[in-house]
Formats: C-alpha cells, structure tokens, sequence
C-alpha cells in the first residue's frame, strides 16, 4: 500500500503548527508474536520549514469493526533539524496510533497521532507530536 499523509508537526507546542507532508510505502504482513500480523513500512515527512524523518516502522491493524481499524504503530528513523524544529538527535523514535475507514474498494481514508522523541539517547529530548490525515491506496488501485 501507498499512504499519503498531510498535517501538523508540533501540535502540542506553544509554537505555531508546522505544516508536514508524507509518503510511505507499506509491505505485505508477515506472522508476529502471539499471532499478531505484523506490517513493516518504511517512510519519509517533510516539513514547510525545512525538516524531515526518514523512517521504518512496524504496525498492526485491528478491525474494530469490518471497515474501521485501528492501527498502533513504533519504529525509528533519522531526524534533521530545522530552524524551528530541534529535537536533539539524529536518531529519533516514532510511535503512533491512526484511526481509518477502508472503503469497499479497500482504499483507507483515517486520522493518526505521532509522538516523536529520541528517548532518552541525548541530554536534550524535547519531542514532538504530529497529527495527520492520511489515504492509504493498495497497490493494484495504481496498475
């Protein structure tokens, strides 16, 4: 699946909210622990003021109901800081958790939150959240 996301990174912070925009490429399942189906992903986002993430994750969908899932997600990835965003170090931690609606078609449509923190790896760890509205379209939608 392609996933094309738009929104704001530093929505919890007393500065303004800085537009970011991404494009993430999910793979296909693969059997987790205790029976989870696990999908790896791999991504970037970039920011209208210069910073970016590189990234790979791991995420798991629930379906809450037939065509509403929840899907947690963590992983890791590198950082570059912009004049407005310094999250103080390269390596920075993703965790996130989205909300979508898969259409008949299987295209999603869905919200999510992203918490992004180095954990601990620097002495400075401010952290930071974004929130973004993301379609997610199977691959064979674009053949």
């Amino acid at each position: 699946m392609i996933n094309i996301t738009t929104g704001y990174v530093g929505i919890l912070d007393d500065e303004s909210k800085t537009q970011r925009y991404g494009l993430e490429y999910r793979f296909k399942s693969f059997s987790g622990p205790y029976g989870f189906r696990l999908i790896p992903a791999i991504g970037a986002a970039v920011s209208n003021n210069g910073a970016y993430f590189i990234y790979s994750d791991l995420r798991h969908d629930f379906y809450l109901t037939p065509r509403l899932i929840l899907i947690p997600s963590f992983g890791v990835g590198v950082f570059k800081d912009s004049s407005k965003i310094d999250l103080g170090n390269d390596i920075e931690f993703r965790s996130g958790l989205e909300i979508a609606y898969q259409f008949k078609n299987k295209i999603r449509a869905g919200i999510a939150i992203f918490h992004l923190s180095n954990g601990g790896l620097s002495s400075q760890n401010p952290g930071t959240e974004a929130l973004v509205f993301s379609v997610c379209i199977p691959l064979e939608h674009l053949e």
